[in-house]
């Protein structure tokens, strides 16, 4: 059966290439222009309270270039064509696709309980970090779901762009390119935050190189999800799972990484990326069988 293609696959989307670099441009100018105090001696702690509001520029930045593309559309003289809307390009639909939405949802809480836990096992089994309960670690275990569900809020101003609009626009170029070039701007838009932290201080130099390995990998599969489910919403849920997930593991159930050797580290760190690789290449190949690389409607 061929996949159904997106609703907005005949309409008359924006140019690609320069859509994408002016956001580009847009996302990477707000993150650098909101990390340059701390370059320049300031405390990162108003960083804890931006990073929200941070999260919301990427969704602002498509508003801004959508705006633009529909003004030049209504006063050009175009052949009529389907409607390129925000609310399909960003996929924030929910009609007829509930069971999606929950089975794909389902699936991404199973995909990541996996790479969060199983790598803090095998570690600590075998020596390379020192597994440990911290007071309070039954609560964190029963909140993390519930935390999730409210960080959604900051969550989906991301990914309302990413696996989003952003997605949706570049589906012509097949699921791997689409997830490629994402993964890439993504990651690269997050840089900035974890060397200003690691400039202050707050993070080791070994934590900038890991965490944006982790985003790359975690690009897999909240654009598999996407694809998976039509939807972006499983994305929004998965995000925000990944972020509270495995801190409150990191945190409960383990001596604090900035503690572990070298060799304790980077062997913990090993195991994870096997268990994110595992389980995206399982993702992409329940893309390729149900969609062939299609990104439904």
């Amino acid at each position: 059966m061929t996949p159904r293609p997106p609703a907005s696959a005949g309409a008359r989307r924006p140019p690609t290439a320069p859509f994408v670099v002016a956001f580009a441009a847009l996302v990477m100018g707000a993150v650098v222009a909101a990390t340059l105090p701390v370059f320049a001696g300031a405390d990162p702690a108003y960083l804890t309270w931006s990073t929200p509001l941070l999260q919301w520029v990427p969704f602002a930045a498509v508003l801004l270039l959508h705006g633009i593309y529909r003004r030049r559309r209504r006063s050009a003289t175009a052949p009529a064509g389907a409607s390129w809307t925000l609310a399909s390009a960003t996929a924030v639909g929910l009609r007829g696709r509930g069971r999606a939405i929950a089975r794909t949802s389902l699936l991404a809480l199973a995909a990541l309980v996996a790479v969060g836990v199983v790598p803090v096992l095998v570690a600590g089994a075998a020596g390379f970090i020192e597994l440990r309960w911290a007071d309070g670690a039954a609560l964190a275990i029963l909140l993390t779901l519930p935390v999730s569900l409210v960080f959604m809020i900051p969550v989906a101003g991301e990914e309302l762009a990413w696996r989003g609009y952003l997605t949706t626009l570049l589906a012509p170029k097949g699921f791997a390119v689409t997830t490629a070039l994402i993964a890439a701007l993504w990651a690269l838009w997050h840089l900035p935050l974890t060397l200003a932290y690691a400039y202050a201080g707050e993070l080791d130099g070994r934590d900038v190189v890991s965490k944006t390995v982790d985003l790359l990998l975690a690009a897999v599969l909240v654009s598999a999800l996407r694809y998976l489910s039509g939807s972006v919403w499983p994305a929004v849920f998965a995000h925000a799972l990944f972020n509270n997930l495995f801190q409150m593991v990191q945190y409960n159930f383990m001596a604090p990484l900035s503690e572990t050797s070298a060799a304790g580290y980077w062997s913990y760190m090993a195991l994870s990326w096997a268990a994110w690789l595992v389980v995206d290449a399982v993702l992409v190949a329940l893309v390729m069988r149900r969609t062939r690389g299609v990104l439904p409607g």
